[in-house]
């Protein structure tokens, strides 16, 4: 039996993870990585933003025509990263503060309202399914790269520092290469555990995480 049909399921779900794999979020994924806490507010903000945003387009489907799908994803989505930002400042300021602009850019970001245009031919649970997986996807990775540039950068965790990595810390991770070689490495890791998985075998891990099959049906949905 071929050792693709037993791949992890935990491996197919990287596989087909668009954050390392199209790198799609890497701007707030590289400038808000330098505290876990910025990185946490980032991702439970976008996570939101493209559970509400499909959760609209795809009940609003019917009435949204084929050529002005991506117009209305673009709309949708900005509508909500207004209402976060607007609440996040009311609310949560000093999250705010620490995401800045980055948290605006979001609405510009293919990575949300890509998965609002798809929602509107996904169905329901599909583009809730879909959405849901992408948002907590994307926070764990940012986590991720949030925990070991801070760590390892600023000698702390969460603001809070830590004495004996304080004294080894290495600078370079709190700049903005530090953060492309961060994620870089992780990018690099997946693609190495994920070559073979069944998700990916044959067609490459950047058409998995795309949702496509093959070069032929990235053309067939171009001329759609």
């Amino acid at each position: 039996m071929n050792e693709s049909k037993n791949s992890p399921k935990l491996l197919e779900a990287l596989g087909a993870n668009p954050v390392l794999v199209l790198l799609l979020g890497a701007c707030p994924a590289l400038a808000l990585t330098t505290d876990v806490r910025a990185a946490l507010a980032i991702g439970l903000a976008v996570l939101a933003v493209m559970l509400l945003s499909s959760l609209v387009m795809a009940a609003l489907s019917k009435l949204i025509p084929h050529g002005a799908r991506l117009a209305a994803g673009v709309l949708v989505t900005a509508a909500f990263v207004s209402a976060a930002d607007m609440l996040m400042n009311a609310y949560l300021p000093g999250s705010y503060k620490m995401m800045g602009l980055y948290l605006a850019v979001i609405a510009v970001d293919l990575l949300s309202f890509g998965a609002a245009e798809n929602a509107a031919k996904a169905g329901m649970g599909r583009a809730l399914a879909n959405a849901a997986l992408t948002g907590i996807y994307f926070t764990v990775v940012i986590l991720v790269v949030a925990a070991v540039r801070e760590l390892f950068g600023a000698g702390s965790f969460a603001g809070n520092e830590i004495a004996f990595l304080k004294d080894h810390a290495v600078p370079l991770l709190n700049q903005a290469s530090g953060g492309f070689m961060i994620l870089a490495f992780a990018a690099a890791v997946v693609n190495k555990l994920c070559r073979g998985c069944c998700l990916c075998q044959g067609k490459g891990i950047a058409f998995a995480a795309a949702g496509l099959d093959s070069v032929e049906n990235a053309e067939k949905e171009e001329e759609k």
